[in-house]
């Protein structure tokens, strides 16, 4: 009977301990896909302000050969 006992109690510890570990395993996860969506949104800010950039050099562009063909 002792033993029975034991068991049950290792049982009811283990069905408490798996969704703490599930839980634990989702945060982790959570965590990691946070870092990786900031990193790209970083990425993003980058290619946008390189586009900025661009569109600013090509009307500087536009406006010389504009000047150049009058």
């Amino acid at each position: 009977m002792w033993s029975w006992s034991v068991h049950t109690e290792a049982e009811h510890f283990a069905e408490r301990s798996a969704p703490l570990e599930l839980e634990r395993f989702e945060c982790r996860a959570l965590e990691h896909k946070a870092t990786e969506l900031k990193e790209e949104l970083k990425g993003l800010s980058n290619l946008k302000a390189d586009n900025q950039c661009l569109k600013d050099k090509n009307a500087a562009l536009i406006r010389v050969i504009s000047k150049l063909s009058k």
